[in-house]
């Protein structure tokens, strides 16, 4: 049985998600979206949305359980006692992220969990927030990955 190493798993998981958001966003900035009523009416674009929502969850997963630790397991960084808060501040230090827009998106994601079945224009809102915010996930990774294919 061949081994594979936890970055290599790593990107392989966030690659796959990070395809499908691209495609997710691609669709949905191509018929743009007014309000809440209209895209509750658009089936084909609430399956976007929901198709985008979910990868824009999964490629965080991603990133924090799996790409983290790899990352700095591949560069030889004691990080296992440290907290989450900490491995990013490393990663930000070492230039592989940013720690203000990742809470941010993490914020975002949460947001999402509630829902304000009276208050439309929050909802509305917090769709737009969390598809810009999965553009800027997208924009981050995108560059985390160009950076770890350079040696260390």
């Amino acid at each position: 049985m061949r081994m594979v190493d936890p970055l290599t798993t790593a990107l392989w998981e966030a690659d796959r998600h990070l395809a499908v958001l691209e495609v997710a966003l691609r669709d949905w900035q191509a018929t743009p979206v007014v309000d809440l009523a209209g895209l509750e009416a658009d089936r084909n674009q609430l399956r976007v949305l929901d198709q985008l929502l979910f990868r824009f969850t999964k490629l965080q997963d991603a990133l924090g359980q799996r790409l983290v630790p790899a990352t700095l397991a591949a560069l030889s960084e004691p990080f296992e006692d440290w907290s989450m808060i900490d491995r990013l501040n490393r990663l930000e230090k070492l230039g592989y992220l940013e720690v203000d827009p990742w809470l941010r998106w993490r914020e975002t994601r949460n947001r999402l969990a509630h829902e304000y079945p009276d208050h439309d224009e929050i909802r509305f809102a917090a769709i737009l927030a969390t598809v810009a915010a999965a553009d800027g996930l997208a924009a981050s990774y995108r560059a985390w990955r160009t950076k770890l294919n350079r040696p260390f």
